[in-house]
């Protein structure tokens, strides 16, 4: 079965409804597979025709809908924005706040963090796409 059908079936088996905006959003986020923003998402509804002529609200309030079922992470990408993503795995990113590179960081490193907020405060967080602001060793030399 293909991602994107995968994803329609499990939110079916939650029980939630795939109307065609919806199915349209979802098909946008598996064709990306990558970080994307509502106004790309839209460019990419857009080329499909007139059936993919959703406004950028619409598409917001199904990206929200997404994100609170835990099946699509919403991070500030700094001078990126807010970029929108399936999420298949946790990862997370270093941001440099001097020249913009982003670094890929695992998620074990989360996993200390959340078993301590779970332990200390019965909180169980959802950490599934984090971005960290800072200056990589080339900017802090400048």
């Amino acid at each position: 079965m293909d991602p994107c059908e995968t994803v329609i079936e499990r939110l079916r088996g939650l029980g939630e409804r795939i109307t065609i905006p919806r199915r349209l959003v979802i098909e946008a986020l598996c064709q990306q597979r990558d970080h994307i923003t509502i106004r790309a998402i839209s460019e990419c509804l857009r080329a499909r025709g007139p059936a993919g002529d959703l406004s950028e609200a619409t598409i917001y309030r199904i990206l929200q809908w997404l994100h609170g079922l835990g099946f699509v992470s919403m991070t500030d990408m700094g001078e990126a924005g807010i970029v929108y993503e399936l999420v298949e795995a946790p990862h997370h990113h270093m941001i440099c706040l001097g020249c913009g590179a982003v670094v890929t960081l695992d998620d074990s490193y989360f996993e200390p963090l959340r078993a301590r907020l779970r332990d200390e405060h019965g909180f169980h967080t959802r950490i599934d796409h984090m971005a960290i602001y800072g200056y990589c060793p080339d900017c802090r030399k400048g």
